[in-house]
């Protein structure tokens, strides 16, 4: 089914500002003008509510990114048990392809905008009534990025609490990264991205395997 412009145009302009200004400095009505739409209530009229708004906005991309690490998780699979480097470029690389897409690209910052309000230990999803966070993703995609990164915090032979931390660290440091590479990307001082991938792998694996203290 076609979308409709003025969807479309609201999904554009919903990604972009929450992207540069936050879920918090970015008002409806400024997001509605930027989209250029008239009717105030459009973003009810199209999503529901401000959090069906993000949601449409997390949908655009999630789907394809899973199918990706599906993919890729069935690779590190073949080993057994997976090696950890393997599990961190699934995760890792569907981030640095999306991020790719986009030209230019808001995706990693967006998720550093829900990111930042979100709990340190996020691969629990909570039910609605213990979501503290701005806003959190109801999109069953979700899930998929939580088992995948469970099967990571696995590797770390930690305490499953500190296991879980470092895993969320892991992902504020990637996310944060590629968010940094897109304001970069604006201002033409971006390093190549293969380049950068790669650089972040090798960083990610070197955070989770630092020994405890």
């Amino acid at each position: 089914m076609a979308v409709s412009t003025g969807r479309l145009a609201l999904l554009d302009a919903a990604e972009k500002l929450v992207a540069l200004k936050g879920i918090h400095g970015t008002s409806a009505r400024e997001l509605t003008k930027a989209a250029g739409q008239r009717n105030n209530s459009a973003i009810s009229y199209h999503f529901g509510s401000w959090h069906g708004l993000l949601d449409a906005v997390w949908s655009r991309h999630a789907p394809r990114i899973n199918i990706e690490r599906a993919t890729l998780v069935e690779v590190a699979e073949l080993d057994s048990p997976p090696a950890l480097e393997r599990l961190v470029y699934a995760y890792v690389h569907p981030i640095a392809a999306e991020v790719a897409r986009g030209n230019p690209s808001y995706w990693a910052r967006f998720n550093e905008q829900w990111l930042a309000a979100a709990p340190l230990e996020f691969l629990t999803v909570p039910g609605p009534e213990g979501v503290s966070a701005d806003y959190y993703p109801s999109d069953e995609s979700l899930d998929v990025l939580t088992m995948l990164l469970t099967r990571i915090a696995e590797r770390l032979g930690l305490p499953d609490s500190d296991a879980r931390r470092r895993v969320g660290l892991m992902v504020r440091f990637v996310i944060g990264s590629f968010a940094t590479w897109e304001r970069a990307q604006e201002t033409r001082s971006a390093p190549d991205l293969t380049a950068f991938e790669n650089e972040i792998l090798d960083l990610a694996c070197a955070m989770l395997r630092v020994p405890p203290r």
